[in-house]
C-alpha cells in the first residue's frame, strides 16, 4: 500500500498548525492595535485644583482615581486608596453643578503604565466645556494625585479582550477541526485501501 494513496495529504496537519500559529499572532496584533493609546481618549487632570474638559458626546462619564500615571513627563504613584478630596463638576457656561455618584462598578484598568480605578460617575445632557475640581477640606494636605474623565472606556476594553479572546479560541477550534477532519478521512482511506489490497 502506498502512502501517497492516502488523502487527504499530510500538509493538511501542517495546515492546521498555520491556523493555530496565526491565531495566535493575529490574538496579540489585535489586542496591541486596539489597547495602544486606549488611555489617551481619558482626559486627566492633576489635583488638587482644577481644569476645563471638553465632554463629548452626552450621556454617561466615569471619572478614574489613577494611581499609577504619567502627565507630562512626570511620573505620579499615590497609592490605591482615593480618599481625603472634594470632587465637583460644573458647567463652564452655567455654573451648575452635575451631580456625581460613587461608582457601583468595581472597574479597573492598566494600559501603557497607567493604571486606575473607577470612583465616580456622572452624566451630561448637553456636550460642551465643564470644569472639574478637587481640594482637600480646609485645614488639610494631601499629595498630587491624578483624575481621569471617559465615556464608555471599560466597555472599550472589554470588547477589545473578548474580541481576541474570540479570534485564538476561534482559531483554534478550527485548526483542531481541520486537524481531526484529516485523521479521520485518512484513517478511512487507510482502511479501504487496505481492504482492497487484501481482496
Amino acid at each position: 500500500m502506498n502512502g501517497q494513496e492516502i488523502h487527504p495529504g499530510r500538509w493538511y496537519y501542517g495546515l492546521a498548525a498555520f491556523i493555530f500559529v496565526g491565531g495566535w499572532v493575529c490574538f496579540g496584533i489585535f489586542l496591541w492595535r486596539n489597547l495602544s493609546g486606549l488611555a489617551d481618549q481619558l482626559q486627566q487632570v492633576v489635583v488638587p485644583g482644577k481644569a476645563r474638559l471638553n465632554l463629548q458626546p452626552p450621556g454617561k462619564y466615569t471619572v478614574y482615581y489613577e494611581y499609577e500615571s504619567v502627565v507630562g513627563s512626570k511620573i505620579y504613584s499615590t497609592g490605591r486608596t482615593f480618599s481625603g478630596l472634594d470632587v465637583t463638576l460644573s458647567s463652564a457656561a452655567t455654573g451648575k453643578q452635575v451631580a456625581l455618584s460613587r461608582t457601583d462598578v468595581d472597574s479597573t484598568y492598566s494600559l501603557g503604565g497607567r493604571s486606575g480605578a473607577a470612583v465616580f460617575d456622572f452624566s451630561i445632557d448637553r456636550p460642551g466645556a465643564y470644569e472639574l475640581a478637587a481640594h482637600y477640606p480646609e485645614g488639610e494636605e494631601g499629595p498630587e494625585v491624578v483624575l481621569a474623565v471617559g465615556q464608555g472606556f471599560t466597555g472599550r476594553i472589554l470588547v477589545t479582550v473578548f474580541g481576541a479572546l474570540g479570534i485564538v479560541f476561534g482559531s483554534m477550534a478550527l485548526a483542531v477541526a481541520v486537524a481531526v477532519i484529516t485523521a479521520v478521512k485518512r484513517h478511512n482511506a487507510a482502511k479501504r485501501a487496505k481492504d482492497r489490497y487484501a481482496l
